[in-house]
């Protein structure tokens, strides 16, 4: 009798055990490593960890995304459209990175992951730019920012 008793604890503790296990992975990030934390995210550099902005929003009339930190804007970038899909952000003054001066991306891709009720989400990435001495590349992404 002693024998089962040990085999059904030891069963239920193996069971505990991966339940607990397959519970605990879920740490809130999607299976792309895209936080799902709503707002603006970015890096200068690679440098990590990513930072959040203060406030970001996107301007549906302008097809624009405006990032903010300290009521200042930080980063703008201007688009054709807000489907999802790719964007380049050669084109002139497509991503500007206010820092000191204005650095404007001159290669780099925005993708648009989701744009659903009124919030838009996806990443970024300003791979190559001239303006500010030392920034090479800004990169980042927004997650349910509001179309206004």
């Amino acid at each position: 009798m002693k024998t089962i008793t040990k085999q059904l604890v030891s069963l239920a503790v193996i069971a505990f055990s991966m339940v607990l296990f397959s519970c605990s992975s879920d740490d809130g990030d999607s299976s792309s490593g895209q936080s799902t934390e709503q707002g603006f995210f970015y890096n200068e550099n690679q440098i990590n960890p990513l930072l959040k902005a203060d406030n970001a929003w996107v301007n549906g009339d302008y097809n624009s995304i405006i990032v903010q930190n300290d009521g200042a804007t930080i980063i703008e970038i201007v688009l054709t459209d807000l489907e999802v899909g790719a964007y380049d952000l050669s084109a002139l003054y497509a991503f500007t990175y206010v820092k000191g001066g204005h650095w404007v991306a001159s290669a780099g891709t925005l993708t648009i992951t989701k744009n659903e009720n009124n919030k838009l989400s996806g990443t970024f990435e300003a791979t190559a730019g001239s303006g500010v001495s030392g920034v090479n590349s800004v990169e980042g992404e927004f997650n349910d920012i509001p179309i206004q």
